[in-house]
């Protein structure tokens, strides 16, 4: 298989492309078994196929219309490697260049992505039939970015299950029970406060064997919805292996992975339609380079990270954004001043650091090239969020990509986070505490 033209003398890079793709080509097989065990080697090199015909990704299994990419859903075609879709031979090949390329290289190929194209998608599906079932997923890790109130508004007329996805990030003592009461209570000034909540991982197969039970349950229409990198097309890979058939759709840690709808029968009776995620405008991932965004999309658990602090003392996000305690203090029995608990869920992986509120700015003008995640721009303005405290409360504040800080207040305490500016604004949300 090639992904040039032999005729086209500007393809080095794309001939050693070439021989790593089919190098790699060589070696899939498929592992799937039938009731004798069988091991079977795929006919085409990147073909996906079941061994009953018309379950899994049916994308093109009528034969109906122009061929689709069964990794992104787009349409494809010949003419233009810029824009998605894009392949050698149609014929011959299921994924398009891009989706191949983050499948199996992690790379991101750039291309032109309309958000409003998505939006049209997601509109049309509302007036197609009457009869529909949507599954809203949500990221537990990021619950305030990873909602849209226009879409909930949407999505309100229609039967709606809400995905809380990404449970096994939360530390194992928190309880079923607990969340799903949080979040009761978190979407109980939503359109959707009536809606069943499941809650999910693509990770754990006791809750993808809830959700498969619930899929088969449905004979009309079932759409899957939500922000990219929510987990979206992970857990429907998930269901697809629990449900021994072949995973195909393409899922990354970049945004936009799926591009068009794509449908996933579980049986000939019942399916499912993967669609495009929105993108994550009020998330800090925006605002950085994609080379960083494993600090902001994961699959580990959470890591709590407890600091003792006075007040005018900051902690950084490595050169992202950073948390101030501004003001207020209790005095102890000898009527010195008492230090406070603040306790931050993050990725593992990203680096906090403690520093003086005076010197907050200068420490990060004297070591932003150093930094790591750091933004894409140095030249990136800052804006703070102050929140100032009058009783004894237990909260939680939630950054977008960046987790959330536990804390109990007091009355006269005040604190701030400070984030980059951009379009839209990284999304900095007070909450009732989750943990």
């Amino acid at each position: 298989m090639k992904f040039f033209n032999d005729n086209n003398d500007d393809n080095n890079k794309i001939k050693e492309i070439e021989k790593e793709v089919n190098d790699l080509e060589n070696k899939l097989i498929s592992t799937s078994k039938t009731n004798n065990e069988q091991k079977i080697k795929q006919t085409s090199k990147v073909s996906l196929k079941e061994y009953e015909p018309g379950i899994g990704n049916t994308t093109n299994f009528d034969g109906n219309g122009p061929k689709k990419c069964v990794g992104c859903g787009k349409e494809l075609q010949i003419n233009d490697e810029k824009i998605p879709g894009y392949v050698i031979d149609i014929e011959k090949q299921d994924y398009c260049l891009r989706c191949f390329k983050i499948k199996n290289y992690n790379r991101l190929v750039e291309q032109d992505i309309n958000d409003k194209d998505f939006i049209e998608i997601l509109d049309n599906i509302n007036k197609e039939k009457e009869k529909i079932r949507y599954y809203y997923v949500v990221d537990i890790f990021d619950l305030p970015g990873s909602r849209l109130d226009w879409l909930e508004k949407l999505i309100s007329t229609k039967e709606v299950i809400i995905l809380a996805n990404k449970v096994d990030l939360l530390p194992k003592a928190v309880s079923s029970k607990k969340i799903l009461d949080f979040l009761t209570d978190y979407f109980s000034s939503s359109p959707l406060k009536n809606s069943k909540i499941m809650l999910t991982s693509s990770i754990k197969d006791s809750y993808i064997f809830n959700l498969i039970l619930e899929l088969r349950k449905i004979k009309y229409d079932q759409y899957i919805i939500g922000i990219s990198n929510a987990g979206k097309s992970s857990l429907i890979n998930a269901c697809l292996r629990l449900n021994q058939q072949i995973p195909s759709i393409v899922t990354s840690k970049y945004v936009n992975t799926t591009l068009d709808k794509i449908k996933i029968n579980f049986t000939k009776d019942n399916f499912i339609y993967d669609t495009p995620g929105l993108i994550k405008h009020k998330h800090i991932a925006i605002a950085t380079a994609p080379s960083y965004w494993d600090y902001f999309f994961f699959q580990k658990e959470i890591k709590q990270i407890t600091y003792q602090l006075y007040k005018d003392q900051t902690i950084f996000y490595g050169g992202l954004a950073w948390f101030s305690f501004d003001d207020g203090e209790i005095l102890n029995e000898k009527q010195k001043p008492k230090k406070t608990s603040f306790h931050f869920y993050v990725n593992k992986r990203l680096p906090l650091h403690r520093t003086k509120t005076l010197n907050a700015m200068n420490y990060f003008k004297k070591h932003r090239h150093s930094l790591s995640p750091r933004l894409k721009d140095i030249n990136y303005d800052f804006v703070t969020h102050n929140f100032d405290f009058d009783k004894v409360d237990k909260v939680d504040i939630h950054i977008s990509g960046l987790g959330w800080i536990n804390f109990e207040t007091f009355k006269g305490m005040k604190v701030s986070i400070t984030v980059p500016k951009t379009e839209y604004g990284v999304s900095v949300k007070l909450l009732k505490p989750l943990i």
